[in-house]
């Protein structure tokens, strides 16, 4: 069952991504890795100094889930991960000396380990998800990253509000053929979220991906309830006709 499961996930990934983001022909079958993932976007400047733009953290609905569904920030979020991704990023420096370089990290961290689950520079500012830290704390990543310079997170911190920003990125189920959808009801997707921020419709006929709902909460109440929000009443499937 899983061999097949991935079998398929291959399938799915290899028409996403061109092969320099990901590679299906090999596999890497890593240790099952525990603790809470965050993805991180930053850069190294002209200096090799290492400077964090955005911060998010994943969920998932139970531990099998690889989704990309739901990301989101907070200041307690932040402060949990901070100083341990600036510490991973010098740490990285001093293996690779890189200057004048953008890049896109996930890591894990339980206790006080931190392990890498990915490093990849081609992800950096990806699908434009990380605009939820313009809506979260006002900041514009990529003019820091073209002008060189960075965010004072102390201030951020002190600013923002006790709020959960989070993304939602809304796919059409694997289980569903996308040559049977003939539309998406974003209206009525849109009404199953509070304090919506920015709704962007996107072209689901190519790699599935529906929308990127980008919204406010006051916990994360209603983001456990969205992880098992179902997609599939909110497709419109064509009718077969029989000759």
């Amino acid at each position: 069952m899983a061999v097949n499961q991935l079998k398929a996930d291959l399938l799915h990934s290899g028409g996403l991504y061109d092969s320099e983001v990901v590679d299906s022909h090999t596999v890497l079958i890593e240790e099952w890795i525990q603790g809470e993932e965050y993805a991180i976007d930053g850069y190294y400047n002209q200096d090799g100094e290492p400077v964090i733009l955005n911060v998010f953290k994943r969920l998932f609905k139970d531990d099998y889930d690889t989704s990309d569904r739901i990301y989101y920030t907070s200041k307690l979020a932040i402060n949990e991960i901070y100083h341990d991704a600036l510490k991973f990023m010098k740490n990285t420096q001093t293996v690779l000396p890189l200057r004048n370089y953008p890049i896109h990290f996930e890591i894990r961290k339980k206790g006080d380990r931190v392990i890498p689950i990915e490093i990849n520079p081609l992800r950096f500012a990806g699908a434009g998800t990380t605009d939820l830290g313009y809506h979260a704390y006002g900041m514009n990543m990529y003019e820091h990253y073209f002008s060189g310079t960075k965010p004072d997170w102390n201030r951020i911190l002190e600013e923002m509000d006790d709020h959960i920003y989070s993304f939602f990125f809304a796919e059409v189920p694997l289980e569903i053929n996308l040559e049977d959808v003939s539309c998406i009801d974003h209206d009525g997707l849109l009404h199953e979220f509070e304090h919506v921020l920015e709704y962007r419709q996107l072209p689901f006929q190519n790699d599935r991906s529906m929308a990127i709902i980008f919204y406010r909460s006051e916990d994360l109440n209603k983001n456990l309830q969205l992880l098992h929000l179902d997609l599939i009443p909110y497709l419109t499937i064509k009718h077969l006709v029989f000759i």
